[in-house]
């Protein structure tokens, strides 16, 4: 019971720091230099795309909290808070903002330092470092063999997604990299089909499949 309600109030109190703090960061981050087109991040925050961000990370948070050991919460805290704005933002402009991606990165080192204290041991804090430096690095080939085939933000979002799967083990890191892949990939196809062309926002898929790797790892080792 005692778990349940800090699960609600963590969700909780993201979802509000999304909601609160969304708005005045859109206004200030600045535009790309080659995003002649793009909607300007100044006029995404509008009611709609605020609640949808803090509902989603308020959902993002009790799958965490809920089926996820304490020590390894900083570290899905900062992708509730950071990641899932970054990948609506993605989602409605097809790009990820370096600056707010940057501040992630830092956020997820100190949240690094937090699950440290917390008890996640001298083991568990590389494999995370490394699933951070795996991620990246099997995006940055994919975006090299494909000569830019999707955005080089992708790149930089990934260490976010290793670092944070990463921490609770090898097993969630390579189903979040495999289902966010496929999720992408469905999600071109798709596109191709309907005969849209262009790019198309990948960082949606890459969140939506770590957090479907956390549910799928535990029906597998909690069948019903």
């Amino acid at each position: 019971m005692e778990h349940g309600l800090t699960a609600i109030a963590a969700a909780g109190l993201t979802a509000v720091l999304v909601a609160v703090g969304l708005r005045p960061v859109l206004r200030r981050l600045p535009e790309p230099a080659e995003g002649d087109g793009k909607i300007p991040y100044r006029d995404l925050p509008t009611p709609w795309f605020v609640l949808t961000c803090a509902l989603s990370a308020l959902v993002a948070q009790l799958v965490a909290w809920t089926l996820l050991p304490l020590a390894v919460q900083p570290l899905w805290t900062v992708l509730a808070l950071i990641g899932v704005p970054l990948a609506a933002i993605d989602g409605r402009t097809t790009w990820l903002p370096l600056r707010l991606t940057r501040a992630a990165w830092l956020l997820m080192a100190l949240a690094l330092a937090g699950s440290w204290l917390l008890g996640l041991e001298s083991a568990d804090l590389l494999r995370t470092m490394a699933g951070a430096a795996v991620a990246g690095a099997l995006y940055l080939v994919v975006w090299a063999v494909t000569r830019g085939g999707f955005g080089f933000g992708d790149v930089r979002f990934a260490p976010l997604l290793g670092a944070a799967t990463a921490s609770s083990s090898a097993a969630l890191l390579i189903w979040a990299l495999t289902l966010g892949t496929a999720l992408g990939a469905l999600h071109g196809g798709t596109r191709l089909l309907l005969g849209r062309q262009g790019g198309f926002p990948y960082a949606p898929s890459m969140l939506a499949g770590s957090y479907l790797a956390v549910l799928l790892l535990h029906l597998v080792a909690h069948p019903p």
